[in-house]
């Protein structure tokens, strides 16, 4: 069946211009990479202590997740006669998640007061947040995976959540991955330039075997679970992932130290060793002069801050 659709034609007459502002616009970045992940996420917001149903953010051409709509700042993006109202602020709960399986989910939280300024910067716009690899992502090329599963020491458990933080030697950069709720983590390491490219005259003619290239790195953890919060397991109708996923800000920033049980009889705080070209480098901790048999990193919690 066919449907005939009438056109006015000229140059029209605008009867009415309506005008809205956004102040929340989200920017999710690939640390590894070093480039804004445009496409294939799943990202809501909630005010916080509210039953209201998630406002999703749509993707503008320049890589920003935007918010339109945040609940109660219809004034301030409808600017008018009536003003801003009251000096007030409201704490907004954002969701992030990778429909691709790319990385681990994330949860944000955002204060805006009345005019839609963030509390905490002052700034607007679009802000950068970064996502962290899952251990189902694809490796890129020319990228090296440091793998480990860690568990909890004190519970038997997997130490869900813990922050790895690798560097090689003689380098400032250091490169984050983060544990899953199973205790797995993933952390992707671009490779540094290859001496062996830089060999001969003119360099790369004595280039040799790649597969022999090799750099040492060291491995520190961050855990405290005690010092997590999960702001978006506060609603009602909140469903995995959010019942489980703390904040964001809390895994990167309140988690302490961890020692390292590298050989199950000392703990260190740095764990050294060497990452080799194209092959994945597994982080277990070792019995005598073998890896343990479940493949596990066993890690002790830091102790809570006084």
């Amino acid at each position: 069946m066919a449907l005939a659709t009438q056109m006015a034609s000229g140059p029209g007459i605008p009867l009415e211009v309506s005008e809205s502002l956004t102040f929340l616009g989200i920017q999710f970045w690939d640390m590894t990479q070093n480039l804004p992940i445009a496409g294939g996420l799943s990202v809501g917001l909630r005010l916080a202590n509210s039953s209201a149903p998630a406002l999703q953010a749509v993707l503008t051409r320049s890589g920003v997740y935007a918010f339109f709509g945040l609940p109660g700042l219809f004034a301030a993006e409808h600017p008018g006669p009536e003003g801003l109202g009251p000096p007030r602020t409201f704490r907004y709960v954002v969701t992030a998640q990778d429909l691709l399986g790319r990385y681990l989910p994330a949860v944000l939280v955002y204060t805006l007061d009345q005019t839609g300024a963030l509390v905490a910067t002052g700034l607007q716009g679009a802000l950068r947040a970064p996502l962290f690899s899952a251990v189902s992502r694809p490796v890129p090329p020319g990228v090296g995976a440091i793998r480990a599963d860690l568990l909890d020491r004190d519970t038997n458990k997997p130490a869900e959540w813990a922050v790895l933080r690798v560097r090689f030697t003689g380098e400032t950069e250091t490169w984050t991955g983060i544990a899953d709720a199973n205790g797995r983590a993933l952390v992707l390491v671009p490779y540094p330039v290859m001496r062996i490219l830089q060999l001969g005259s003119p360099p790369g003619t004595e280039q040799g075997n790649f597969s022999a290239q090799s750099w040492p790195v060291s491995v520190t953890v961050q855990y405290s679970p005690d010092q997590l919060s999960y702001p978006a397991a506060e609603f009602p109708d909140a469903g995995w992932p959010w019942t489980s996923t703390p904040s964001l800000k809390d895994v990167l920033g309140q988690q302490q130290p961890a020692s390292i049980w590298v050989n199950l009889v000392t703990p260190e705080l740095e764990l050294n060793t060497n990452l080799v070209f194209r092959e994945d480098l597994l982080l277990a901790s070792v019995s005598g002069s073998l890896p343990s048999p479940e493949s596990t990193l066993s890690i002790s919690r830091a102790a809570s801050p006084p």
